[in-house]
């Protein structure tokens, strides 16, 4: 079973776009977690998720290695939404996708399936409460849906977006939103090899 059918499941789910890859394409440099450092972002040491708790970018590259193919997918955002009240619901949509792309993956046989969101998942999820994760003996709140972000492990996603033909631009906090025509934020689903049979597709 070709995994485009995970792609086509990526946009049945609410993605915009999406883009079957090869894993050895997925660029991890390690400039990309020092970014993640105070002041570069809040999130910091603030969730098991994120830098300097989640996987380095050499453990990221050995990671990915095993990996065969991923579906790489995006929401088109409206930019004066990421500066708004409602700045996190679409980080909170990519998450969702990523969970039930995992599970639609792992149902129809593909094995060793990981999905990466996009940013934080603490302000998305427990905004105002410590991350349970990093209590002694603590469990994550959302385990079927928080988890690193791209980024967080050390994948390029500027350059990855790029390599698949879609626009993308920096925005941080001192972006004026109506100075750009565009925004984005993209998850990915990596899977290994699947068995030789697929039963139950369709």
């Amino acid at each position: 079973m070709n995994p485009e059918i995970l792609m086509e499941e990526a946009m049945r789910f609410g993605a915009s776009d999406a883009r079957v890859i090869r894993a050895a394409d997925i660029p991890v440099e390690d400039a990309i977690v020092e970014m993640c450092g105070p002041p570069g972002c809040d999130g910091y040491g603030k969730s098991a998720n994120c830098p300097p708790f989640a996987m380095t970018p050499e453990e990221a590259r050995i990671w990915i290695s095993r990996f065969d193919r991923a579906v790489f997918f995006k929401i088109d955002v409206e930019p004066e939404l990421l500066f708004s009240p409602a700045q996190f619901k679409p980080f909170e949509d990519i998450f969702g996708i990523v969970s039930r792309l995992e599970h639609r993956a792992m149902e129809w046989g593909w094995k060793d399936v990981t999905g990466l969101g996009a940013g934080s998942c603490k302000p998305v999820f427990c905004p105002d409460a410590p991350c349970a994760a990093l209590a002694d003996g603590g469990k994550c709140r959302f385990p079927d849906l928080a988890r690193p972000s791209m980024e967080a492990i050390g994948i390029n996603v500027f350059k990855l977006a790029e390599s698949v033909g879609w626009p993308i631009y920096h925005i941080t906090r001192d972006t004026d939103p109506m100075e750009i025509s565009s925004a984005l934020l993209a998850g990915i689903v990596i899977v290994g090899a699947r068995p030789p049979r697929a039963e139950g597709i369709r």
